[in-house]
């Protein structure tokens, strides 16, 4: 991967197990209804976290959250392991629209909790790494959270500057 001078690339994973939220099946592109409610539960989340500790809240932008939503499909399909595989790709594909500077990702497995955006948010704030990320001098993120066939749900967050 190729950076920028400054550029800082810090990347975890974590594996979370719940979520009984009702959704689309992972091969589907479409993220309305339930999946899109979950990426915007976690924005607004990570934003209210970010924003008690003073920082600026995050803005998402498209050409981010729709690799993310590649990654996590990617990931339900079983096309790439739990974790951070193609971190790089996406961060090149993403810089070709936006100038970058720093850039994270977050990513997670979630299956049978009741509210996967908030077990989502939890297990990254308890995690130093994770935290870390949802703390990061970034401007931008992109959300993709993507169902598979047995109920298990992947999320991945990108942090951009």
């Amino acid at each position: 991967m190729r950076c920028l001078k400054r550029c800082t690339v810090l990347a975890f994973a974590v594996v979370f197990v719940g979520c009984t939220v009702p959704s689309e099946p992972a091969g589907q592109r479409s993220t309305s209804g339930a999946l899109s409610r979950l990426e915007q539960e976690v924005h607004r989340l990570v934003n209210r976290y970010r924003m008690s500790q003073n920082l600026a809240p995050l803005t998402t932008r498209e050409i981010i959250t729709g690799q993310a939503r590649m990654h996590s499909r990617a990931m339900a399909e079983k096309r790439s392991s739990l974790g951070h595989r193609g971190f790089g790709k996406r961060v090149e594909r993403i810089s070709r629209c936006l100038p970058l500077r720093a850039v994270a990702e977050n990513v997670g497995y979630n299956k049978g909790y009741p509210d996967c955006a908030q077990r989502a948010f939890d297990v990254w704030l308890d995690s130093a790494e994770h935290r870390r990320n949802m703390e990061g001098d970034y401007r931008l993120t992109g959300i993709g959270v993507v169902r598979d066939s047995q109920g298990a749900y992947y999320f991945t967050q990108i942090f951009w500057e």
